[in-house]
């Protein structure tokens, strides 16, 4: 991972000369200067009176407190500059966010190290390398219109695309980018990225349950408008909805029927084989077709013909089934 290949970058510091010397070094380059100088230009101290001598003495004394006092303001600015860079550096390779400085035609000139870990590639890897090689090839367009629009506008961008990591594994992400200028003025763009996977997934699992949702709604309109008393169950056999029907039949609530509940209401001599077959057919993944009695709300058994059908997904695996039971004899003239 590169977070374990390669460390944030810290910016060298560079090691600032002692005061001892930096003073001999500018001493001496003062005096060259003034071996340069033409004599025609030198004053002529012999000519000094005492008082004018002192002046000058006291002027110069003056003037090297003012240079020794703005190295030392130099120096203490060169350490601030030094600590804000330091800090700089910190915040861009530390941030949770991934950022990106990219060329006109494309390719990475920076990266801070939290892009690198997105990307899955050590970061050294990534700059000279064209940031759209990390593109699903399905959306370099959408990648290509946004640089396009960034160039042309100089505007703002802000788009969505899938990308792959070093490894070739896909994930979402959300890009914003503008332009800007490096060190020597040549135009380059700042882009900052974000995973957005776990939303994406989220919201296709939200619209496909939206489908099932409206689907399943319309199925079971026209299952509870069915004579017989509907239900269904889960893939392991487990029931977990049983029709208005089968509520008003049995005269028991709905939530009292569901997992197994619903063999109570089953004949007791009829109950170990219904269970046998339910069993073996959920097992098997085929049609369920039995016959049994099921207590009615006043007591009064009814034989019923019942009937399974498992509902499969697109690779063939079950997810749930859809039963039906129906009378086999007038239920206004049975006995217990």
């Amino acid at each position: 991972m590169p977070d374990s290949e390669e460390p944030p970058r810290q910016p060298q510091r560079k090691k600032r000369p002692s005061p001892v010397s930096s003073a001999q070094a500018l001493r001496e380059r003062a005096n060259e200067l003034a071996r340069a100088a033409s004599v025609e230009a030198r004053p002529d101290l012999s000519e000094l009176t005492p008082k004018a001598a002192q002046t000058l003495i006291h002027d110069l004394r003056v003037h090297q407190i003012e240079l020794e006092l703005q190295n030392e303001e130099m120096r203490r600015t060169q350490d601030a500059l030094e600590l804000a860079r330091t800090r700089y550096f910190d915040l861009f390779d530390l941030a949770p966010v991934s950022y990106f400085t990219v060329s006109e035609a494309g390719v990475i000139l920076e990266v801070n190290l939290t892009a690198a870990r997105l990307l899955d590639v050590p970061r050294i890897a990534l700059v000279k390398q064209p940031l759209s090689l990390f593109i699903l090839r399905e959306d370099q367009d959408v990648y290509y219109r946004a640089c396009r629009q960034l160039a042309k506008t100089g505007k703002p961008q802000s788009f969505e695309l899938r990308m792959a990591k070093g490894d070739g594994r896909p994930f979402w992400a959300w890009v914003e980018a503008t332009t800007a200028h490096d060190d020597d003025g040549s135009p380059v763009w700042r882009m900052v990225m974000t995973d957005i996977t776990f939303r994406k997934e989220t919201e296709q699992a939200l619209r496909a349950a939206d489908r099932l949702r409206e689907g399943w709604t319309f199925y079971r309109q026209i299952a509870e408008s069915l004579p017989q008393l509907v239900w269904t169950s889960t893939a392991d056999g487990a029931w977990d909805y049983v029709g208005p029907q089968w509520v008003a039949y049995t005269g028991f609530p709905a939530e009292e029927q569901l997992g197994l509940g619903w063999l109570r209401q089953v004949h007791p001599d009829d109950r170990a084989l219904t269970v046998a077959n339910w069993n073996k057919v959920v097992a098997a993944g085929t049609k369920f077709d039995a016959e049994f009695r099921i207590r009615r709300y006043d007591g009064v058994y009814g034989r019923f013909k019942s009937s399974a059908v498992p509902l499969r997904t697109a690779s063939g695996e079950i997810n749930k089934w859809f039963g039906a039971n129906s009378p086999m004899e007038d239920l206004g003239h049975l006995t217990p």
